[in-house]
């Protein structure tokens, strides 16, 4: 028994630790791309610690999206312009990429407000309490991504692409 309970501590760090891996490669490697922030509930600046995120390009991608093969996941293509903010070109088959056009992952998940919103990364950011007031300038997040369109978002930028 002892000997089942140690394997399966040893693959559940095993486990982490590769995701744990991937994340640092993905933060390390990954090309920054910006994405403009759709307004925000201001009632949870006011609840502190995080701020709600909705990225405006999530609205281009539900757009797009034909609601009889609606999946959870998809991945869409985005084109970035001279300040690496990403705008929405297409959703993604298995067609070839243009020159200039990357992937971006996205889910489809329950909107905190009803329905459903498109989500990129994550739909929160979390800061240190009593920050609100420097967050509220937020305009953009800043992500690190791979060729696959896997997003990790690093920080939220200012209208300038000042770092907050």
């Amino acid at each position: 028994m002892k000997r089942w309970i140690m394997v399966a501590w040893a693959l559940t760090l095993a486990l982490a630790a590769v995701g744990i891996a991937g994340k640092e490669r993905l933060l390390a490697r990954g090309d920054t791309v910006y994405l403009r922030l759709a307004p925000v509930d201001p009632r949870s600046l006011m609840q502190g610690d995080y701020m709600a995120l909705n990225f405006a390009i999530g609205a281009a991608i539900g757009a797009a999206r034909q609601p009889e093969r609606q999946r959870r996941d998809g991945v869409a293509v985005i084109r970035l312009d001279a300040n690496r903010e990403a705008s929405f070109v297409r959703l993604h088959g298995d067609e070839p990429l243009a020159s200039g056009e990357r992937l971006l992952r996205f889910q489809t998940v329950e909107a905190r407000w009803g329905g459903t919103q498109v989500q990129v990364s994550t739909d929160a950011y979390f800061f240190q309490e009593g920050q609100g007031g420097r967050f509220e300038k937020a305009r953009y997040g800043e992500f690190r991504v791979d060729g696959s369109g896997q997003a990790l978002l690093v920080g939220l930028r200012g209208e300038g692409m000042e770092a907050l």
